[in-house]
């Protein structure tokens, strides 16, 4: 292929793959603060970089047992190196491309192994992150009770941390949980909760999200208005000012 046109069909790939896997792949874990993508640069130096890499390709080709495979190359030497973090990270895509097609037994196998190198480097915070997107894998498809069962164990977690994004994301999920399940007036404790740690963390697109929410589950009470198909994980991260 021709030396010019080979980096563009690089970011080609890796942009195609973040939108059809909901840009949740190479924006893990989801935080407040800024942190390192697992995406390697184009033409990346490294082993691991070049597995990535070579995985997207698979995955925009539909070569998807391909892609597994390439990821899990690039685990091998993540945890090597003691990279136990970026590894997760990886599991965790692995688990998004298994939701992304429909193997729900080997997604929830895959978040679980984030959540081990997580809690192995003791990032209660990334832990909790998968365990979201463990309840999210059954939330999304209406199987309530193992989602509700996810999103309470990640949140227990981080109860008594500081402010966090992830904190807030699990608290909102949380209340969509006791939403769908009819418990109204758990799921406004869970949503108000959620807008205070969006609030604290001044993240103002955040709060204007969930005090919508609060209002619409308010209105709703006395009419019976049910959940109409509002979408979990999806209040605005950015935020109005960073400390």
């Amino acid at each position: 292929m021709n030396s010019i046109f080979k980096p563009i069909l690089q970011y080609f790939l890796i942009f195609s793959l973040v939108l059809a896997m909901g840009m949740s792949i190479w924006l893990l874990p989801r935080s407040t603060k800024r942190e390192e993508a697992i995406t390697p640069p184009i033409d990346a130096k490294d082993e691991a970089g070049r597995f990535i890499q070579q995985a997207s390709e698979n995955f925009f080709y539909h070569e998807f047992d391909q892609a597994i495979d390439n990821y899990k190359k690039a685990i091998m030497i993540y945890e090597r190196e003691g990279k136990l973090k970026t590894a997760a990270k990886i599991f965790e895509s692995i688990g998004d491309l298994f939701k992304f097609r429909r193997n729900l037994k080997e997604a929830e196998s895959h978040y679980k192994r984030a959540m081990e190198n997580h809690r192995k480097n003791q990032d209660s915070l990334g832990e909790a992150c998968a365990m979201s997107l463990a309840g999210d894998l059954y939330m999304e498809r209406g199987d309530f009770s193992p989602a509700g069962v996810w999103y309470k164990k990640g949140l227990a977690l981080i109860k008594n941390d500081p402010p966090h994004l992830t904190k807030a994301l699990l608290l909102e999920n949380l209340g969509h949980y006791f939403w769908k399940t009819e418990n109204i007036p758990e799921a406004i404790v869970q949503f108000t909760e959620s807008r205070e740690t969006f609030a604290a963390l001044e993240n103002q697109m955040g709060y204007e999200h969930i005090n919508a929410v609060l209002n619409k589950l308010r209105r709703g009470q006395s009419q019976n208005i049910p959940d109409e198909g509002l979408i979990y994980h999806n209040s605005p991260a950015p935020e109005r000012k960073r400390k």
